[in-house]
């Protein structure tokens, strides 16, 4: 039978039992950051597992998922400045990456999908699932979870471009599926000094400019977040969520019987 849930939650002999060729593990990747001043540190690896928590019931009996434990803490030195702030090492969490991909192949299964929560992570996951793929065979795939949550849809198209750190998005699905992390009175639409950089040079920005500079977040702005956090609703939360989890879970099984 197929089984989708926790990898740590199976015994040896039932993880045995598995048909560990054709299943996907699945790790889930945040970050520990300042969010400007409404939100906590702990958005990006709060909002990976609440989708990834929303998935696995829509596998049932579909594949097998094993849901691997989550990194809380990635790539985040852009935001070191900001006091509380947690980040790995490009090296180390390579390394880190490498370490886990071993250990999914020598376990039998066949496939590692990433799911990461954090910008900051997306060129490291690019370099690692290639290595690991080179290195172990696994059959591997990193996504973001707000790359499957149709946020233009949802919150427009300006924000979704635009709104790149604290803004609609990520207050909304806070909001959603953690208000108590939420402090709505110091939510704003926080301006960021990289719209006028596309303006000026319109080659050179961090959308789809063909040139992309090197920042840290006091370079966009000095309270440490992009995008309409005052325009958040939980109802637009749930509808991230819920979009993004239902397509993730049609990419599992799809990646499931992937052949490269």
């Amino acid at each position: 039978m197929p089984y989708a849930g926790p990898w740590g939650d199976l015994t040896a002999r039932e993880f045995a039992a598995l048909d560990r060729g054709s299943a996907v593990a699945i790790l889930p990747i945040g970050a520990v950051e300042q969010h400007g001043p409404h939100l906590a540190m702990s958005v990006d690896h709060d909002l990976v597992g609440a989708v990834l928590a929303r998935a696995m019931p829509l596998l049932a009996d579909r594949v097998t998922a094993l849901a691997l434990p989550a990194l809380p803490i990635g790539k985040s030195n852009e935001h070191l400045a900001v006091h509380g702030t947690l980040s790995l090492s490009s090296d180390t969490l390579s390394r880190l990456l490498s370490d886990i991909g071993r250990s999914v192949a020598l376990a039998g299964v066949g496939r590692l999908l990433i799911l990461n929560g954090h910008g900051g992570n997306r060129a490291i996951l690019e370099i690692a699932v290639r290595d690991i793929r080179e290195r172990f065979g696994l059959v591997t795939a990193h996504v973001a979870w707000d790359d499957l949550a149709e946020t233009e849809a949802i919150v427009g198209r300006d924000e979704a471009r635009n709104g790149l750190h604290g803004g609609d998005v990520e207050t909304s699905a806070m909001l959603a599926a953690f208000p108590t992390k939420v402090r709505m009175p110091f939510a704003e639409d926080f301006t960021s000094a990289h719209r006028k950089w596309q303006v000026d040079h319109p080659d050179l920005g961090l959308g789809n400019a063909p040139m992309r500079p090197g920042w840290l977040i006091g370079d966009l702005n000095p309270q440490g977040a992009i995008g309409n956090a005052a325009a958040a609703t939980a109802e637009k939360g749930e509808a991230l969520l819920g979009t993004a989890a239902a397509r993730l879970a049609e990419l599992i099984v799809a990646f499931a019987a992937f052949r490269p």
